[in-house]
Order: C-alpha cells, then structure tokens, then sequence
C-alpha cells in the first residue's frame, strides 16, 4: 500500500489537500458501479474523501453520472455514493463523489 505520506517523501511535494489512500493488486477493494451504460464491478485504485480512481477499461465520459458501492473486505463497513466523471484515461477514471450515504 502506498499512502500520501510517502508519495510526500518521494517527490517532496504533494498538491492534494485531503488525505488519499492507494490500494495495490494485494489488497484489492472493489467497486460495484451503476452508470446508463449499465452495471460493473472495478477495482479502486485509489480513495479519499473527495473521490476515487477506478481502474477500468470500461469507456465513460467526463461528466457521466455514476452510482458506486464500495465494500471492504473482512468488514462490515461500506461507502454508498453517487458522483461524476471528472477524469478519464486508459489507466481508468477518477470520480468525484457528489453524495455520499450513510450506511
């Protein structure tokens, strides 16, 4: 797992101002993903409080509306919530949450 703090260390800097957490192919964390195109399930390449980064390859649009749940394993806790595209490449696409439900 690689975290803001040593991202800090290696560049020296870090332009995000909220914490962000990066999940490898060790500890995978799943999305499940409602959009108008339909239903998949992801991996979350990364999260923080703002939003996330699915690596995908599935084509979605910047300003696409998407519904997500992301479960964590060997927990009960889970974030349910609904945001939009606002970055897309062919490493996946970074979502910023407009509505996060309590659950």
């Amino acid at each position: 797992m690689i975290t803001d703090d040593s991202q800090i260390q290696a560049e020296g800097v870090c332009r995000r101002k909220d914490f962000r957490r990066f999940f490898d192919q060790h500890e995978l964390l799943m999305a499940t993903c409602i959009t108008m195109g339909g239903s998949f399930r992801d991996r979350v390449q990364n999260l923080s409080s703002k939003g996330v980064f699915l690596a995908t390859s599935r084509n979605l649009s910047v300003g696409e509306e998407i519904a997500m749940t992301i479960a964590f394993p060997g927990s009960q806790t889970m974030i349910r919530a609904t945001g939009e595209v606002i970055r897309a490449n062919t490493q996946g696409v970074g979502v910023e949450f407009k509505v996060v439900f309590n659950y």
